[in-house]
């Protein structure tokens, strides 16, 4: 089976994984993909 079959993010919008920057909005959206990765 492929790893991504079991992966937590598989039902994200792949989007979260993409922020624009690393300031300001992006930073809240990094910390919410890193809670989906751990």
């Amino acid at each position: 089976m492929d790893w991504r079959h079991q992966s937590a993010c598989r039902d994200e919008d792949p989007e979260l994984f993409f922020p624009v920057g690393n300031t300001g909005p992006a930073i809240s959206q990094i910390e919410e993909a890193k809670k989906v990765c751990n």
